[in-house]
């Protein structure tokens, strides 16, 4: 069934097509009226560091008149910032250039370091803008990746680049490259998606719309500028003349109240995040520290980048209420890299539906006779935005209730994965078994119902048990409910060949310290248990590992083929108990 709209409209007051042209109008427009507020860390609290959209814009110009200068930026430059004003005043240099830049997250561990050496060498880039703090540790770690290109590191903030005053507006097109954003794939063959400047306006102008973003919208978050979401999520701000205000994820994670208190401090009206980040607030904000904040300005909490949860979104809902949250504030949302953020979201009191799980597993919805899967819709298209749902095997188009691929056709769709023609027309040039396309293979599963859009899985997560098909999310969710020390942590359910036969295996952190008078063996015997009898299938294998045990992507996304191929290896760590199925 097709869904939404063919069209490749923007919304008529940000019809420019480059990027850079109209951020430039609305710093030159909001230059003392708007600013950017990010709040440091310093001891228990946070402190505010403020920058004017006019300093911005030429700090922007000055960064921009440098790299014009260096014939390294003529292959795309990587981005080596913490989160703050450093980074961004780099980025709007590329675009004010028009460089393409590469967000790249920093490295902090050997796992990480690899990622970045994957980067580089996709990219094949002989540039790193950084900060002067970090320069010399990350000249030190890239030297040891025996690349085969060399990288110069210069530091953005040690001295003035270059006279802001002499910066000359680049020519600009609608396909002009704006960045690479690199997927959450595998460490060693990190994949870019080469995202125009088309694709931004685009993308942010039905953002725009559909969230109802202005110049009086205030945007608070705390996701890294290099996710997707982050990036593109504070780059709406910017893109509306509207004030943003940020933290870092660390600050964030340390006390969730910290993005409430901005909320309420700035009268927030616009945040995005993860499912987890919704459900680490409901567990962790208590009624007292609720006490005296106003969250009633709050119209848009977006849920995106991982499956969401009922159960999150009524927990955060209640727990929140009392500060003046609004149930249709809550926007479940789905969107990738891909087609540069946004694909589909709620436009009011989100929708759930409870499928039969026997008819799931058949890819079929029909509402719940018996056991049920409580799916939660990501919305409706965003504006100029088509979906559909195929059978990935046949290409044949699929009705409404069938489940099957989804695919996006968009203006905000990207060009393309960079170096990468092959993989490129796989996945972004796709054609039904009727000829029609192009259109982008998302990999995900999902049906249309309604008009609204429901994720059920990741197509190559998907666990094949006794000829059923079985979403891993769905399982991992399961544990929940177990035990306390299972409650809120990570884990994850793959599936491995045991002669000739698929075995389900759970890999999950536990909170030992909430184990209280249970073994480890108990609770694996509990979870054994509680999985067997709720998916009626053999009882799987079981293996619990602390927290920094299970790998996760920057946006705080379980990464299970990484997990599973560790599994395999025998290159877990942090394993606390482990027990195999019979």
């Amino acid at each position: 069934m097709t869904m939404g709209d063919t069209g490749n409209r923007l919304t008529p007051r940000m019809g420019q097509k480059d990027l850079a042209a109209h951020l430039r109008s609305q710093f030159e427009l909001y230059a003392d009226t708007r600013c950017f507020t990010f709040l440091n860390e310093s001891g228990r609290d946070l402190v505010p560091e403020v920058t004017s959209f006019g300093d911005l814009d030429r700090d922007a110009c000055e960064v921009a008149t440098w790299l014009s200068s260096q014939p390294e930026a003529k292959r795309p430059v990587l981005l080596l910032f913490e989160p703050g004003i450093d980074f961004w005043r780099a980025f709007l240099g590329c675009l004010y250039a028009g460089v393409i830049a590469v967000p790249t997250p920093l490295p902090v561990d050997q796992r990480s370091m690899k990622r970045v050496a994957g980067i580089l060498r996709d990219a094949d880039s002989s540039l790193a803008l950084t900060t002067e703090k970090l320069r010399g540790l990350l000249t030190a770690g890239i030297q040891g990746l025996d690349l085969d290109r060399t990288l110069r590191c210069v530091a953005t903030n040690d001295a003035p680049l270059a006279d802001a005053d002499s910066w000359t507006m680049p020519r600009l097109t609608h396909d002009s490259g704006a960045f690479l954003q690199y997927t959450s794939g595998s460490t060693g063959d990190p994949k870019g998606v080469a995202v125009t400047h088309g694709n931004v306006v685009n993308n942010e102008a039905a953002m725009s719309e559909a969230l109802r973003a202005g110049a009086a919208s205030v945007l608070v978050g705390w996701i890294p500028h290099w996710h997707d979401m982050g990036l593109i999520g504070q780059l709406l701000a910017f893109f509306n003349g509207a004030n943003l205000v940020t933290m870092s994820p660390l600050a964030f994670l340390k006390q969730p109240i910290r993005l409430l208190k901005a909320i309420s401090d700035y009268r927030g009206t616009i945040t995005a995040a993860p499912n987890f980040a919704y459900d680490l607030i409901a567990r962790r904000v208590t009624p007292e520290q609720l006490a005296g904040l106003d969250l009633s300005a709050w119209e848009v909490a977006l849920n995106g980048a991982e499956p969401v949860r009922r159960r999150t979104v009524v927990r955060v809902t209640n727990v929140l209420a009392p500060a003046g949250f609004t149930p249709s504030a809550m926007r479940p949302g789905y969107g990738m890299a891909e087609v540069t953020l946004m694909a589909t979201v709620s436009r009011g009191v989100p929708r759930h539906l409870d499928a039969d799980a026997d008819a799931l597993e058949q890819h079929r919805y029909t509402p719940a006779k018996g056991r049920a899967i409580s799916l939660v819709s990501s919305g409706e298209p965003a504006p100029g935005v088509e979906v559909r749902i195929v059978d990935p095997e046949t290409l044949h188009e699929l009705p409404d209730g069938d489940v099957g691929e989804i695919w996006l056709r968009s203006a905000s769709v990207a060009s393309g994965y960079h170096n990468r023609p092959v993989e490129t027309v796989e996945q972004f040039r796709a054609q039904t078994s009727h000829g029609d396309g192009p259109y982008l293979r998302t990999g995900d599963l999902g049906l249309l119902h309604e008009s609204e859009l429901y994720v059920t899985g990741r197509l190559k997560d998907l666990l094949i048990a006794n000829g059923r098909n079985l979403y891993p999310q769905d399982i991992e969710e399961s544990l929940q409910d177990v035990h306390p020390a299972v409650a809120g942590s990570r884990g994850c359910a793959v599936s491995v060949d045991v002669d000739d036969a698929e075995r389900l295996v759970l890999i999950q952190a536990i909170k030992t310290e909430l184990l209280g008078d249970m073994s480890c063996g108990e609770l694996a015997a509990a979870v054994k248990t509680a999985v067997a009898r709720g998916f009626d299938i053999p009882a799987p294998s079981v293996v619990f590992v602390n927290r920094a045990g299970i790998h996760l992507t920057t946006s705080g996304k379980v990464q299970r083929a990484s997990m599973r191929e560790a599994f395999l290896k025998g290159e877990l760590v942090d394993v606390i108990h482990e027990e195999h199925a019979r």
